[in-house]
């Protein structure tokens, strides 16, 4: 079949990979918020509960570096089609589960399927992209709003149906996007890119080696806030306004989703530095901005709390975009999704472990107060790291284009 315009193909590209970012973050928080009504449907603590989540969120980073290489080798819209499919079936078995070793199973098939999406799924947007940095801020929006609309769905299926259409009723869903996916590409409606559309920087190896070399501090750093953040905040929401508000769950998740939706502008800002300034000043200021604010947050309550949470999540997102064109600055096109599979091992995989740590220290502490000064010292650290980042912006290439591979037949 005749291939459709490169146009036409890059847009699909954008609406599929704006679809997996949002429900690469969804997915991977539904349980944030329905973990806290599950002690009295299993008769187990909530930080035994949250502890079933790691592996899974360990493994939404470690499997990010064999799913990048075979996106590089095989095909990236291959690795989307299995990424929607897999997700899918993960949340239906969670939503089946009759006891933690189900819960256990099914969370953890996501965080194995989800770990695909971002060393492939943001690969594919950038070699579409005509504008790097924003289409970069566009997509983060939309997965930072998948962040956002998780915990009032979840909310709502738990006061109001019951906490298994929570994980069914997505899955289902991901289950057609892959299938309709899997259409357009045997359709030859989609194909496989084989360079960026945007003209590009010759990639510069020493100086990739440096920049991921600093980046391997700064994503480790990155991904323990920022998966800290994500799977306390509904805790932290319920122990801080619980004094001034007889909350529901669906009230729960309607403020951690207020949180995150507002902060998930922010990635469009931060695509629109990102195609101006360099990653280095971006890098250091928003990573500044947080500090203080890490420290203070479990002693807050009210619109003060909410008002802090906000404003964290708004830096920790506003430099993903110049974060991600590093990546991309500095590696050959047809390595970019195993390296970008390699820093998602690390900002990722790093999630995971915080998440086992953040049950353990709750049900032995009863907060989180030194989970918090340990995200203040992880962004000291980040900032720190981030002034041995090149000053200077890569020189574009001349005469780049873009082509274009058959789809699946």
């Amino acid at each position: 079949m005749k291939q459709c315009s490169e146009q036409s193909q890059a847009l699909t590209a954008m609406i599929f990979s704006n679809i997996g970012h949002s429900f690469s973050h969804m997915f991977t928080v539904l349980y944030a918020t329905a973990v806290l009504y599950l002690p009295q449907v299993f008769d187990l603590p909530y930080g035994e509960l949250l502890a079933l989540s790691s592996l899974g969120l360990v493994l939404f980073g470690v499997a990010a570096l064999p799913a990048g290489w075979l996106g590089d080798v095989w095909s990236q819209i291959g690795m989307m089609v299995i990424f929607f499919l897999g997700i899918g079936a993960g949340a239906i078995v969670v939503g089946m589960a009759e006891g933690p070793e189900g819960l256990f199973i099914g969370l953890t098939l996501i965080g194995l399927f989800a770990s695909i999406y971002h060393p492939v799924g943001i690969a594919w947007i950038v070699a579409w992209a005509s504008k790097q940095g924003l289409s970069l801020g566009i997509n983060g929006l939309f997965g930072n709003l998948g962040s956002a609309l998780a915990p009032i769905f979840v909310g709502l299926m738990i006061d109001f149906v019951t906490w298994r259409a929570a994980f069914i009723v997505p899955g289902g869903l991901s289950l057609v996007v892959g299938l309709a996916l899997l259409g357009l590409w045997r359709a030859g409606r989609i194909g496989d890119i084989a360079r960026d559309r945007a003209p590009t920087a010759d990639p510069d190896t020493s100086a990739f080696w440096r920049v991921f070399m600093i980046l391997t501090i700064t994503m480790a750093c990155n991904g323990f806030v920022y998966a800290g953040l994500t799977n306390t905040m509904p805790k932290v929401l319920e122990t801080g306004l619980s004094a001034s508000l007889d909350m529901s769950y669906t009230q729960i998740g309607i403020y951690v989703g207020l949180v995150s939706g507002l902060a998930s502008f922010s990635s469009i800002l931060g695509g629109w530095m990102a195609d101006r300034y360099s990653a280095r000043s971006i890098y250091i200021v928003f990573w500044l901005l947080q500090v203080p604010l890490l420290f203070i947050i479990v002693s807050l309550s009210g619109a003060s709390l909410l008002l802090a949470l906000l404003m964290v999540m708004c830096f920790l997102l506003s430099f993903a975009a110049a974060e991600n064109m590093l990546v991309a600055y500095y590696t050959p096109f047809r390595w970019r999704a195993v390296a970008y599979g390699a820093k998602f091992v690390l900002a990722l995989g790093v999630g995971g472990l915080t998440v086992h740590l953040a049950g353990s220290l709750f049900d032995r502490d009863g907060d989180f107060a030194l989970l918090f000064m340990l995200f203040g010292s992880a962004a000291i650290l980040a900032a720190a790291a981030a002034f041995l980042l090149p000053r200077s912006r890569p020189r574009i290439a001349a005469g780049a284009g873009s082509a274009v591979t058959p789809g699946a037949g």
